[in-house]
């Protein structure tokens, strides 16, 4: 501190000002991004409903659709049915009857639908599962025909409908369909998605079999129960079912009405977007899809609707619940920095401890810089120095890991410190690699092979790192190691094939304490090439590992995996510089991977006695 100069504001003053000032900036703003990014969350988030709700339902049309037609090729493929319908000179009632017995057999055997339907080759419907015959139902059911419900008169010809039509002709066809059914003068209109098949027999079209199912209430309930979406099913302005109440129809259909979209929008589109409505005080989202007959005609439309309201109550919910957090934090915030301003009556002591604790090797700790005057000042400075430490040590570490503690030195030591850029550098390779370890591991539990490799790691990594080799990567249970960068060697060929051999007596002597303990022995083959490569820091800007490329790196890669259980290989580029420094045997050249011509190798036996 400069001798008399005293701050203009006091310690506790500043901070306590400095706290409030950010408790309260930072409340406010996040107040304000919350809300913004809440409102947006919800428009998006019924959006994605609405979107979720179509999504299911189409999936489940589709789904009914493929079972309908399913059992529309086994009904319209059942001899019982192509027998009673390929008759020479039928008589009408006849053929309906029997088909009416067969198809209310098959109503109970394979589960119709609820829209059952069978016509013969011109069209005539023999059976309608609406209006089934009354006499054979009260015959089954062992009562007296119901007068009112037995139905007499021409037959009901079906052929002009076009699905029918279609399959008359051949076709199967499938799509919406109304199927209106007149109770005195009220006609009762249902819709439903069908499937419309011929029924043959030796190419012969001997009538139509047509299945549905009701895009009824049911179906609107099941929906609603999947999505929590209401549904409603218009046929022109009407309701014909929905997820609301009957009564509540006529309301429905006053407020959907004006929202339905003319049949051109379906023409590209398969919803409309969506519009805000208002039902019983309620907002609403709702969308719109077409219902088409077979034709691709439209019939009606539906309805998907999403609550507004309810969506937005969570939004509302947690905007209070953030402003009472809010104001909370805010004096909890004051109350604590006038408490802790309040109590520092010395700010020296953060100093220091700060002190205390570098004395103790704890880099991690901080002096906290809050202010601009000369406290500040000295505790940046204090930080700085703390941070000059850790890097130093981390940078120590890190060297440890990979190099000999004496090549680290070195390298710390030097004026230019370790070169990590891209550049060429004469070094030696080696790669290491056990023998058959696949078929060795195959029965082991994971925590054991994970043991072994661990163990066997790090007795050969100390034999690299005694001859200041640089560990550069372990690949799965294979070691590459590399002599002269990032430190340069007059003689790493020698240390490189020294630690070769003294990797593979350290193996021996592990081997010897595996059997002991009745262990299966490791074995190792090794190969090693001398040459030009490319070495520095390779990898993204998140994530980089110093290493060397090149091909005389793949050369060493191929010896190793020639090399069998025991052996050290070399190039002849590396014998070449160890000539009359160890023992070797040549072997007949080898083919190598990625090497047109075949590779001279040799296999180093020992050191030559001096």
């Amino acid at each position: 501190m400069v001798s008399g100069i005293r701050p203009r504001f006091r310690l506790r003053d500043k901070l306590l000002l400095a706290v409030t000032l950010l408790v309260v900036v930072l409340t406010v703003a996040i107040l304000l991004i919350l809300n913004a990014r809440l409102q947006s969350e919800s428009s998006n988030a019924l959006n994605t409903d609405l979107d979720r709700t179509f999504s299911i339902f189409s999936s489940f049309a589709d789904q009914e659709t493929a079972n309908l037609r399913d059992k529309a090729v086994l009904m319209a493929g059942l001899p019982r049915l192509t027998a009673a319908l390929d008759v020479r000179k039928p008589k009408f009632s006849a053929m309906a009857d029997t088909v009416s017995e067969l198809c209310l057999d098959l109503s109970s055997s394979v589960k119709a639908p609820p829209l059952f339907i069978v016509t013969d080759k011109k069209g005539q419907i023999l059976f309608d599962s609406h209006h089934p015959p009354e006499e054979i139902v009260a015959l089954r059911a062992g009562r007296e025909p119901d007068p009112s419900k037995t139905r007499s008169g021409e037959p009901i010809q079906a052929d002009s409908w076009p699905n029918v039509h279609m399959a008359l002709g051949g076709q199967p066809s499938q799509g919406g369909f109304l199927y209106r059914d007149a109770h005195g003068e009220k006609v009762q209109v249902t819709a439903y998605q069908t499937v419309t098949y011929p029924i043959l027999s030796r190419g012969d079209i001997l009538g139509v079999i047509m299945l549905g199912v009701a895009m009824d209430k049911n179906l609107a309930e099941y929906v609603k129960k999947l999505t929590d979406s209401e549904i409603a099913f218009l046929i022109g302005r009407d309701v014909m079912a929905s997820t609301w109440p009957e009564e509540k129809y006529p309301f429905l259909a006053q407020n959907l009405a004006p929202l339905i979209p003319s049949a051109e929008m379906w023409k590209d589109k398969t919803t409309s977007p969506s519009s805000p409505v208002q039902l019983n005080g309620e907002n609403y989202l709702v969308r719109f899809a077409p219902f088409m007959d077979t034709q691709g005609h439209l019939l009606g439309n539906y309805a998907i609707l999403r609550s507004v309201d309810k969506a937005l109550a969570l939004k509302n919910n947690l905007q209070q619940t953030i402003v009472i957090i809010g104001v909370w934090g805010i004096a909890f915030a004051v109350a604590m920095a006038f408490f802790i301003a309040r109590r520092i009556t010395n700010p020296l002591n953060s100093l220091l401890q700060g002190v205390q604790e570098i004395g103790k090797g704890n880099l991690n700790t901080r002096v906290p810089l809050e202010t601009h005057d000369e406290l500040g000042a000295l505790a940046q400075s204090f930080n700085e120095m703390i941070q000059g430490l850790k890097e130093k040590e981390r940078v120590t570490h890190i060297l440890g890991k990979y190099i000999s503690p004496e090549v680290a030195k070195k390298v710390l030591s030097s004026g230019e410190g370790l070169a990590l850029k891209g550049e060429r550098r004469e070094c030696v390779v080696m790669f290491t690699d056990i023998r058959g370890f696949t078929a060795f591991s195959e029965n082991m539990a994971p925590e054991k092979i994970v043991a072994d490799l661990n163990e066997y790691f790090t007795l050969m990594v100390d034999v690299v790192l005694q001859y200041e080799g640089t560990l550069d990567k372990f690949i799965g249970d294979a070691i590459m190691a590399v002599w002269g960068a990032p430190v340069p060697f007059e003689d790493k060929e020698l240390r490189g094939v020294q630690a070769a051999l003294d990797m593979q007596k350290a193996l021996g002597q592990y081997n010897k304490a595996r059997i002991d303990k009745n262990q299966t022995p490791l074995t190792m083959g090794i190969g090693l090439n001398s040459g030009v490569v490319v070495s520095g820091n390779l990898g993204s800007d998140k994530r980089t590992d110093y290493t060397v490329i090149g091909e005389e790196v793949n050369l060493a890669s191929r010896l190793c995996s020639k090399a069998a259980p025991g052996q050290v290989l070399v190039s002849e580029a590396m014998y070449r510089k160890l000539k009359g420094l160890v023992e070797v045997r040549m072997l007949d050249p080898v083919a190598l991977k990625g090497f047109s011509d075949p590779v001279k190798v040799y296999e180093v036996t020992g050191l030559t006695q001096a």
